[in-house]
């Protein structure tokens, strides 16, 4: 996996975790030992050097008393607020599925982005002269983007949960 390229939010998250495994001072060992990997593997995994599973996100926010909603939330907010992407489409648009998928900007892509849309044009999933939105029309649709989202946290707060 010496090809992989961690998005920018897996970057913003593993440097948050270290930050708080720093802070209270927990070692990297019993960290690993609770994710069923070796030290070795935790240190790659918690660098952002290989790939963070959902279950290893969930034992290490568990361990370290941190909401991992409120983890995310926060990652996804400040990395769409500075325009990175780790998709180089977009598929779907306020919960309706697109007749002519957004082809990202290169400059909007992080690194996975930027191999995953060179992996799509390989394979002939994008064509070299698809449509791509300008940096305007990005602007407009990230703008949207939050307001949907705040629109959804205004309602889903009142929404009961599942215990």
């Amino acid at each position: 996996m010496s090809d992989y390229e961690p998005t920018a939010v897996s970057k913003e998250i593993a440097s948050r975790l270290r930050g708080q495994i720093a802070r209270y001072d927990v070692s990297q060992a019993e960290l690993a030992t609770l994710c069923g990997v070796s030290q070795s593997q935790f240190s790659k995994i918690i660098r952002a050097a290989r790939p963070m599973t959902v279950d290893h996100l969930a034992t290490i926010c568990d361990a370290l008393a941190i909401d991992m909603g409120e983890l995310l939330s926060s990652v996804e907010s400040l990395v769409l607020n500075q325009g990175i992407r780790a998709s180089a489409i977009s598929y779907v648009d306020e919960e309706v599925r697109l007749d002519q998928p957004y082809t990202w900007s290169d400059d909007s892509l992080d690194g996975w982005g930027a191999q995953a849309l060179a992996r799509l044009r390989n394979v002939g999933g994008v064509e070299e002269d698809a449509p791509v939105l300008s940096r305007e029309e990005e602007q407009e649709l990230r703008k949207s983007e939050h307001d949907l989202a705040a629109y959804r946290g205004r309602n889903e707060a009142n929404i009961p949960h599942a215990e």
